[in-house]
C-alpha cells in the first residue's frame, strides 16, 4: 500500500461503480420492459458489471507486489482474518437478521450453505472469494519468485478458466460458479502478472490501446447477451462468460491505468477518500438503497431521473458517515476490520 499511492484511487472509482450499478439495478424494476429507457438503464447496469474482477485484480497485483518483501505467513493470515473473515462474519449476521425483519425469510439450516457461498444477502459474495484468494495467493509466491514468461501467467489465465468453465459444465459441481474465486482467473492471473513485472511497468501501460480493443470486442460479444438474459431469453453460457471475462480483465487494466493517471490529478483527495472507506459503503449501501426503495415517500415523489440521482448520493454518503462516526470513536475495527 505504501509503495502504490493510487491503490485508494483505484478502490474509489471502482466503488463509485459499484454503488451505481446497483442503484440502475434497483431503477430497471420501475421502467416497462424493453422499453427504451429500460434499455439504456439496462446497457449502463450490464456494462457496470466488472467491479469483483477489478478488486480481484487489485488485489493479486498489491499482495502479489508483498511477496517481494519480507513475508510471514502467520502474519498474513492473521491480517486477512481481522480485514476480511471478521467483517464478512459479522455483516453475513446482520444481514441475516435485516432480510428476516424485511421479508420474514430465515431458515437456519441453510446457515451452513450461506456462509460458504456468500449468500447471506446479494452482495455478500464478494468478501467470500476475497477470502477463498487471501488463502490462494500465498500458493502463487514461488512462482512470482521464478518470474516466468508471460505466456504461463496467460495459461494460468486462459487455460485454467476454461478448464474450469468445461468442467463444471459436465459435473456441475459448482452451485453458484460466481462465488467461486477460481472463476475470476483471467483478472487474477493479470494482476499477478503486473506484479511479476513492477520494473515494466510503465513500458507494460503503454500497451493499453490493446486493452482497450480488448474491451471493445469484449463488450460489444457481452452486452446484446447480457440484455437479452435480463429479458428471460436463453444464451450460450459459454459466449456468455468467455466475453464477460474479456471485458472484465480489459476493464480492470484500464482501470489500472485511469487509477495511476488520476492519482496526479486534482480529484485525488476525493477518490482516495472514498477508496479508504470502500469496503465499509460496499457492506452498508445495499442496506441504504433497499430502505429507500421500502419506504418510498422520498425520494420517489421527485420522479424517476431526481430519484435515481438522491438514491446514489444518499448510498454513498450515509455508509461514509456511518464509517468515520465509527473511526471516530474508535469502533471501526470491531464493525470493519479496518
Amino acid at each position: 500500500m505504501e509503495r502504490f499511492s493510487w491503490v485508494e484511487v483505484f478502490r474509489g472509482l471502482a466503488i463509485l461503480e459499484v454503488v451505481l450499478h446497483h442503484v440502475s439495478g434497483r431503477f430497471l424494476r420501475e421502467l416497462p420492459q424493453g422499453s427504451p429507457e429500460w434499455l439504456f438503464l439496462a446497457a449502463v447496469n450490464r456494462t457496470l458489471h466488472f467491479a469483483v474482477p477489478a478488486f480481484l485484480f487489485l488485489t493479486a497485483f498489491v499482495i502479489g507486489a508483498s511477496f517481494y518483501r519480507e513475508f510471514r505467513l502467520g502474519r498474513y493470515l492473521e491480517n486477512r482474518a481481522l480485514r476480511l473473515l471478521w467483517p464478512y462474519l459479522l455483516w453475513s449476521g446482520i444481514y441475516l437478521l435485516f432480510r428476516y425483519w424485511d421479508t420474514g425469510a430465515f431458515q437456519p439450516e441453510r446457515l451452513p450453505h450461506q456462509l460458504l457461498w456468500g449468500k447471506a444477502y446479494f452482495h455478500l459474495y464478494f468478501l467470500a472469494v476475497a477470502l477463498q484468494l487471501a488463502l490462494l495467493l500465498p500458493l502463487f509466491r514461488p512462482l512470482l519468485f521464478r518470474r516466468p514468461h508471460g505466456a504461463w501467467f496467460l495459461l494460468l489465465g486462459v487455460g485454467g478458466t476454461l478448464a474450469l468453465y468445461f468442467l463444471n459444465r459436465a459435473y456441475r459441481f459448482l452451485p453458484y460458479p460466481g462465488s467461486f474465486v477460481l472463476w475470476y482467473l483471467p483478472a487474477i492471473a493479470l494482476g499477478l502478472y503486473l506484479a511479476s513485472r513492477l520494473e515494466r511497468l510503465p513500458q507494460i501501460l503503454r500497451l493499453w490501446p490493446l486493452s482497450l480493443l480488448l474491451v471493445g470486442v469484449g463488450l460489444g460479444g457481452y452486452l446484446p447477451l447480457a440484455l437479452a438474459v435480463l429479458q428471460g431469453l436463453r444464451v450460450d453460457t459459454f459466449h456468455y462468460q468467455a466475453f464477460h471475462w474479456i471485458y472484465t480483465s480489459g476493464m480492470a487494466f484500464l482501470l489500472f491505468l485511469l487509477a495511476r493517471r488520476l492519482d496526479q490529478s486534482r480529484l485525488r483527495p476525493f477518490l482516495a477518500f472514498l477508496g479508504r472507506y470502500s469496503l465499509q459503503i460496499y457492506l452498508v449501501h445495499p442496506m441504504v438503497v433497499r430502505l429507500l426503495e421500502k419506504y418510498p415517500d422520498f425520494p420517489e415523489p421527485l420522479g424517476l431521473k431526481p430519484a435515481f440521482l438522491a438514491y446514489y448520493l444518499l448510498a454513498l454518503a450515509l455508509p461514509l458517515f456511518l464509517a468515520h462516526f465509527l473511526s471516530r470513536v474508535g469502533a471501526s475495527r470491531w464493525v470493519f476490520g479496518r
